[in-house]
């Protein structure tokens, strides 16, 4: 029997992709659902994901599975909102914001075209982010716009992230078609799970020993383990060394009589004049995320804040007074996203030794993306060494 512990977006991808292959697989997970970090919940009416994240329907893990029909999808705005002093300009796409490429105010247009040439270039292997698109030339186009939204993607500042992953996950965004589903980002995995033959919640894993897997609900014998569980618990399953650092984030959810805006635009900072790296208007990308009559404002942070420090950065960003919102939800995210260094490299291997293989996005890209190839490309190996 194979076993999978762990029913995050790796631990499904790895079952499914064992299904696909005419195999009886096993999945165990300690929570009471599936999906891992990609789950939400529903409190006095409101919809709130366990961090703010979009799904990019154009990764090509999520194009393999099929999924856009089956999650009622809201398509975000291909354009973001860059906050500066008391006004806001739209950057992205030319074909929803044809003139933004000549503002001076996000950068000069000699930046913003050598950030298009950034996209085919190289990184050298140790460099960073930052230090890559720079060495481009993107200049105060990098400080004004691609940092602020780049801390969103990474969670991290881009200077610490290997240019390698970087790019790769910049390319993705250009290409990309990002939102959510209507009710809520929990739907992907919920998808994924009903998929899954054999899946037992509530099975939280003690111990491994060779093949036995010891639970709180009792033994199972393995002929193979996928452990697709965070970097974290995994370290401690194995009695190994925990090797790449995690990240942690926060996502502020507030409610409010009247939106500051009608559009559902990300909106950046660009003076970097406190601690919120993005904020949205999500009921405005689905109406679904709010009670008639309410909005719901997603806010991110990244370094530690209080809520009045959020609030009165929001303020200023949305040029609008949040003294009339109400905090709804604080979700303070511990181990949101694997941090890739400079000089960090995907796995060339899921095998741990001879009975268990690894699963899970800090093997491969801090992603949604990331995580399902992870999965897959675990399954698929272990298959490999069995000659099926």
């Amino acid at each position: 029997m194979y076993v999978v512990i762990g029913a995050g977006l790796a631990g499904l991808s790895a079952a499914l992709t064992l299904q696909e292959a005419g195999h009886p697989v096993t999945v165990i997970d300690g929570a009471d659902r599936a999906g891992g970090r990609i789950a939400t919940d529903v409190i006095d009416g409101f919809i709130l994901d366990r961090g703010f994240q979009l799904i990019n329907l154009n990764y090509p893990e999520i194009k393999r599975l099929s999924l856009a029909k089956e999650l009622d999808f809201k398509t975000a705005p291909r354009t973001v909102g860059i906050s500066i002093g008391s006004r806001r300009h739209a950057i992205g796409d030319p074909r929803q914001a044809p003139l933004s490429i000549f503002s001076s105010k996000t950068g000069t247009l000699r930046e913003k075209v050598s950030f298009l040439k950034y996209l085919p270039t190289k990184p050298v292997m140790d460099e960073d982010v930052q230090t890559h698109l720079l060495r481009c030339g993107t200049g105060g186009f990098y400080y004004k716009v691609l940092k602020p939204f780049l801390q969103g993607v990474f969670l991290t500042d881009p200077s610490q992230v290997s240019a390698v992953v970087g790019r790769e996950l910049i390319r993705s965004f250009i290409s990309g078609k990002s939102g959510i589903p209507a009710h809520g980002v929990g739907t992907l995995s919920q998808n994924l799970a009903e998929k899954i033959i054999d899946l037992r919640l509530n099975t939280q894993v003690e111990e491994i020993r060779d093949n036995r897997i010891l639970t709180n609900q009792g033994e199972l014998v393995a002929t193979k383990i996928i452990l697709a569980t965070d970097l974290t618990t995994a370290a401690q399953l194995l009695d190994a060394d925990q090797v790449s650092p995690l990240i942690s984030a926060t996502t502020w959810y507030h409610a409010t009589d009247a939106a500051p805006t009608d559009g559902a635009e990300l909106i950046l900072d660009a003076d970097h004049r406190g601690p919120v790296i993005n904020s949205l208007v999500i009921s405005n990308l689905s109406r679904n995320y709010a009670p008639a009559g309410q909005n719901l404002i997603s806010s991110t942070t990244i370094t530690h804040a209080s809520e009045s420090e959020v609030r009165r950065h929001l303020a200023l960003m949305w040029g609008s007074s949040t003294e009339n919102w109400r905090l709804i939800a604080k979700y303070e995210i511990n181990s949101a996203l694997p941090l890739f260094a400079p000089g960090k490299t995907k796995a060339k291997s899921s095998k741990f030794n001879e009975i268990i293989y690894l699963a899970g996005d800090y093997l491969s890209a801090p992603s949604q993306n990331g995580a399902l190839m992870s999965g897959r490309l675990a399954a698929q190996e272990l298959l490999l060494d069995e000659g099926l």
